[in-house]
């Protein structure tokens, strides 16, 4: 059984405004994920995983891939430059409920009991209300030619 408020887009930006990474969790339905981190230096990983919540939020990392992102007419566009396979498995507390975002705005949070640094995470991630996409930005991006000399 997972936890049915899990599903969806938490993000730290929200708790964190004007920091130069960002970091935001995706939990789908259907068991799979994503943590996206990127940086003003316009760098990015984009690690999935599979996920269960009995207890404990149990997250099991099977790829990752990593990047630059830039913004083309408006259009955030992601070249992947590098993917690996992973095989990590954290289990880790969490807790969600409602707070404040440091400007005191009620916010759903998720923390967790240790920050997620193995992949550049903090603990706390708040609930974006309606998120512009629940899609895995490296899906579709660029990939290098394997064939081609590094």
């Amino acid at each position: 059984m997972t936890h049915e408020r899990l599903p969806g887009l938490w993000s730290d930006e929200i708790m964190h405004p004007g920091s130069v990474e960002s970091v935001d969790l995706v939990f789908r339905r259907d068991g799979s994920g994503w943590l996206y981190w990127a940086s003003w230096s316009t760098e990015f990983a984009v690690s999935r995983f599979t996920w269960s919540s009995q207890g404990e939020l149990v997250l099991k990392f099977h790829r990752t891939l990593e990047g630059t992102w830039s913004i083309d007419n408006g259009v955030t566009r992601h070249d992947v430059e590098s993917e690996k396979k992973e095989e990590s498995v954290i289990e880790v507390g969490y807790e969600i409920a409602p707070r404040e975002d440091p400007y005191g705005t009620p916010v759903t949070l998720l923390s967790l009991a240790r920050p997620l640094t193995e992949h550049l995470a903090g603990s706390r991630f708040a609930w974006v209300e309606k998120p512009e996409s629940l899609s895995d930005p490296s899906a579709d991006a660029p990939r290098p030619d394997p064939s081609s000399p590094h």
